[in-house]
């Protein structure tokens, strides 16, 4: 086995083997950081009731001076960077709540804070040097500078493998000289450091010349230029910009891991970034929940108050359930950061994709229950709509999550037909597949397809885990065996099968987390969380068999067919004179 090799909970998955050590017990965060956590909100709370108006800055489109300046004054441009370098030192699963916290408060100040702090500098506390991390982290932390990451351009966005952005490397002086620009960078234009990526050519295997991408530490006055802020629909608060890079001299030292291995730099970020970016989305549904859980506590139609109602009722219903095991989902995964011996990046994309979607979906709910209020600008549902429209596209689109979590699976199985697996490779790459997880950690391990014995109240729930975990696998090689190279263009079986995993993953987080409470707490004093882990789980597996069933039974075929008539129509083409 590689010294590297890390298990995947959700890669044993595909592989038909239920690693259930890494999931019980569910974790717990350490006391004394629980501590700090609560001072630290209570001191953001307090700060943003004085000085935080959403409105304002909605209306502005900017947040405000002297807001900056109070979030750098009390520290919380440095949540995540260790206390000898000036800051709060939080734990991955620290900050990932302090996140959701502020996500409820603000989604345009969550999305500044996020972009400096989960991917602008998380880069150079995941790769850099001690000389760097000495050099940038303490301004970072103050927020002296604000960090940016810098990988989307006008003509690689999905695709980051194609980016144009160029560095090379004059050696005589010392420096890479980079040229190109970059689109949609978030803090772009009040960044002064710049986690950017660029194409060089590096000494290939063969000793001929490469071009790989490498990562560098660039900073603003080294001459990066923004373009104008865009004028955007929701999260108007935070600056978002392009950034162009004429002939930038970045010294060598700057260099941010070694030469040509930057996509994985960018890709590692990202998967860290992710759980940030799904703590927030949470944050901001948990938020705006408390105002239409009162108003329809309050407001009264035909003699009855609107929560009596009992479509009302499966609305605010399942949101709970929705929230529950997503949560469970987000804090198993970042503890599997914290921990640091597994590979988190499956986990980090079902996260991301489960927590956006709820969010979208649960504000759309209570916008929907308070009525014609929601659709009033004094009232904040349409901005929470409006802010988390974005997260869907943010750091990896949804789709292209779904087709990475499916593609990463299905590899490890894949190695069993080599051309299979050398197919396979090249899409994986593009989709940031690059971790240090290796088929061979699986050889040895006795097979498993059940997890351990979890408390009878959850009895239904595991069973059905369990065997819709093997029926996933047996699907995983069907679709393998039958479609061979081919399954890289199947896209709406990828979709299935991701989204199968995603309620799996969600089901053995929610039955951890509570039969962890049930041995803390006692059954009787966990009566709702029962009944919410057995919601999900009941929901969730019915939602994979559907998934798993279309793989084989389907209207693929048709679907493709009428897009493609569509497109090449230009507009919808269907008469209605004879109706």
């Amino acid at each position: 086995m590689s010294s590297k090799a890390k298990p995947s909970f959700s890669k044993a998955l595909f592989s038909g083997v239920l690693l259930d050590e890494l999931v019980f017990p569910y974790p717990k965060m350490d006391e004394e950081e629980k501590e700090n956590l609560k001072l630290i909100q209570e001191t953001f709370k307090k700060f943003a009731d004085d000085h935080i108006d959403s409105y304002k800055i909605d209306e502005e489109g900017r947040i405000p001076d002297e807001v900056m300046d109070g979030l750098k004054e009390l520290g919380f441009m440095g949540l995540s960077v260790p206390e000898e370098y000036g800051g709060f030192g939080l734990s991955n699963t620290g900050y990932v709540k302090m996140l959701e916290f502020i996500g409820g408060i603000n989604p345009s100040v969550a999305i500044v804070l996020g972009g400096h702090q989960s991917i602008g500098y998380k880069g150079l506390l995941l790769y850099g040097t001690e000389k760097q991390k000495k050099k940038y982290l303490p301004k970072l932390a103050s927020g002296e500078m604000i960090a940016a990451y810098c990988l989307t351009e006008p003509g690689a966005g999905s695709d980051a493998a194609g980016i144009k952005t160029k560095a090379v490397l004059d050696e005589k002086r010392g420096v890479y000289v980079l040229n190109g620009s970059k689109l949609w960078i978030t803090n772009g234009g009040i960044a002064d450091f710049f986690t950017v990526f660029a194409k060089e050519m590096v000494p290939g295997k063969d000793g001929k010349p490469e071009e790989k991408i490498s990562a560098f530490i660039v900073t603003r006055d080294m001459g990066v230029q923004s373009g104008k802020e865009e004028n955007k629909l929701g999260l108007k608060g935070s600056s978002t910009t392009e950034l162009f890079f004429d002939n930038v001299e970045v010294p060598v030292e700057n260099l941010l891991g070694e030469r040509g291995k930057g996509f994985k730099v960018a890709m590692n970020i990202l998967n860290a970034g992710r759980l940030g970016l799904a703590g927030g989305s949470l944050g901001a549904l948990k938020y705006i929940m408390t105002p239409a859980l009162e108003h329809i506590r309050q407001r009264r139609q035909f003699n009855k108050t609107l929560s009596e109602f009992e479509m009302i009722k499966e609305k605010v219903a399942q949101m709970t359930i929705d929230i529950f095991a997503t949560e469970s989902m987000i804090y198993l995964a970042s503890d599997f950061m914290d921990r640091g011996d597994v590979d988190y990046s499956l986990e980090s994309a079902m996260c991301k994709i489960r927590a956006t979607e709820v969010a979208w979906n649960g504000i759309n709910e209570c916008l929907q229950m308070v009525g014609g209020l929601g659709f009033m600008k004094e009232y904040p549902y349409q901005l929470y709509m409006r802010d988390g429209r974005v997260n869907m596209i943010f750091e990896g689109t949804n789709e292209i999550l779904r087709m990475f979590i499916a593609l990463a699976g299905v590899h490890e199985r894949a190695q069993y037909l080599k051309k299979l697996g050398a197919a396979l490779k090249g899409p994986i790459k593009g989709f940031g597949v690059l971790t240090d997880y290796a088929s061979q950690w699986l050889k040895g391990r006795v097979v498993t397809e059940r997890i351990r014995d979890v408390h009878p109240a959850l009895a239904n729930a595991k069973a059905n885990f369990e065997t819709w975990a093997k029926n996933t696998h047996f699907s995983a090689e069907r679709f393998i065996m039958h479609y061979g190279k081919n399954i890289i263009y199947k896209e709406m079986r990828q979709e299935r099968l991701a989204n199968a995993v995603i309620d799996l993953f969600g089901m053995i987080a929610t039955i951890s987390r509570v039969d962890t409470l049930i041995k803390e707490k006692g059954e009787e004093n966990c009566k709702y969380e029962i009944m919410l882990c057995n919601a999900f789980a009941d929901q969730a597996w019915r939602r994979v068999r559907r998934n798993l069933l279309m793989m084989d039974s389907n209207l693929d075929k048709e679907m493709n067919q009428i897009s493609d008539y569509l497109v090449q129509q230009g507009s919808y083409p269907f008469a209605t004179e004879a109706l």
